[in-house]
């Protein structure tokens, strides 16, 4: 039995498909351009490995190594082959990628942005979480041991205090000391330890320093509500200085006690007098000290930052900095920008501190040899 189908009837289903097939058609190139979109976004990725593979960043001109990095290539090299002793190699990423990573993270305090948009390092900030947080404790184990050091030769010696008797007519200065805040996120425990009297959260670090703007020591394991002198006394450098260096003096600000190798200045001095003429140069050498901070933190911008890591970390991260500054100080590294720091927390701080203590009632202890330097110094 056949079936007749007329012309009408077979122009109607043609319709029927066709018309099937336009309803389709808007699902169908959503799909399409979806898959469009992923093959782009492989094709992106592809790209970007390579190039991070062939691209490395000691193809940087060394102009803009340094101002991208805050250090120059032969430091750059002299860390990775210490820190690549004790890693493992991985097929993705490269040691020098890796370290570049940290590296722009210290001179930017930017991990987000910065260190993604980069094609020398592209690397993402979940990625870039497992390096930073694999990488810093390994530079402090293997650069701050020598990179920090309270032991000087009698050379170096005899330069601090030829130095400091020359500018300031200040005999026997051996380094200066102070202490500088860190911000950090709110800690999870203990945090009203960490809130300082400035009004945020921090790491508060005790800092030593020699004519050179090199550090000599750094404590910055204590949270933001200890004050200077509270870390000062409790620190292993106070204990070191006075077994091996009672014949010569730190210099310090008045937030400071007076001791037989710490000098401070007088409270309460009259212009004119040679307590005030002390205080003068007192004040003009602890400047260094301001500098040397100022310098780090204009470095290593992390630092200008807020940390966004736990205590313990932020700490480790303050000491690498200031291990890398130590070295570019002695490789005469430029900072890469001509732009300086003033900590004015810190100042405002100081000086509120100087101006209470000038008013307070109690007399100086007695110290002869500050005397006897203050007698000394010309009119």
């Amino acid at each position: 039995m056949f079936l007749i189908v007329s012309d009408k009837q077979k122009q109607l289903t043609d319709l029927v498909v066709v018309l099937r097939k336009l309803i389709k058609m808007p699902f169908i190139f959503s799909i399409a351009c979806f898959e469009a979109k992923r093959r782009q976004k492989l094709r992106d990725l592809r790209r970007s490995r390579h190039l991070r593979c062939n691209t490395s960043v000691l193809s940087m001109s060394d102009e803009r190594f340094v101002k991208s990095f805050r250090i120059d290539k032969h430091t750059f090299k002299m860390i990775l082959e210490k820190v690549k002793l004790h890693l493992r190699a991985s097929s993705t990423l490269s040691h020098s990628t890796q370290l570049a990573a940290v590296m722009r993270y210290l001179a930017t305090g930017c991990h987000q942005w910065v260190v993604a948009k980069d094609h020398h390092i592209n690397v993402g900030r979940s990625t870039f979480g497992k390096i930073i947080h694999r990488f810093i404790p390994l530079m402090q184990n293997l650069l701050c041991g020598d990179g920090i050091s309270l032991h000087m030769d009698n050379h170096q010696v005899q330069q601090s205090h030829d130095y400091f008797l020359a500018k300031f007519q200040l005999p026997r200065i051996f380094a200066c000391v102070d202490g500088t805040h860190f911000r950090i996120l709110k800690p999870v425990q203990n945090h009203f330890v960490f809130y300082n009297s400035k009004g945020f959260y921090s790491m508060n670090a005790m800092v030593l320093c020699n004519y050179n703007m090199e550090i000599l020591a750094i404590d910055a394991t204590h949270p933001g509500s200890c004050n200077d002198s509270f870390i000062w006394n409790y620190s292993s450098a106070k204990e070191y200085l006075s077994k091996n260096f009672n014949d010569k003096f730190v210099l310090a600000d008045s937030g400071y006690a007076l001791e037989t190798f710490v000098l401070t200045p007088y409270k309460s001095a009259e212009i004119g007098t040679h307590q005030h003429r002390f205080n003068v140069k007192h004040s003009e050498a602890l400047q260094i000290m301001g500098r040397t901070i100022g310098e780090l933190k204009s470095r290593f911008r992390c630092l200008q930052r807020t940390l966004t890591y736990q205590p313990i970390f932020c700490c480790q991260i303050i000491n690498v900095c200031c291990a890398l500054h130590n070295i570019c100080r002695r490789r005469n590294v430029p900072i890469g920008e001509n732009i300086g720091f003033v900590d004015h927390q810190d100042t405002e701080t100081t000086e509120n501190e100087f101006e209470e203590t000038e008013f307070e009632e109690t007399e100086d202890t007695e110290c002869p040899l500050r005397d006897e330097i203050a007698l000394a110094i010309p009119h």
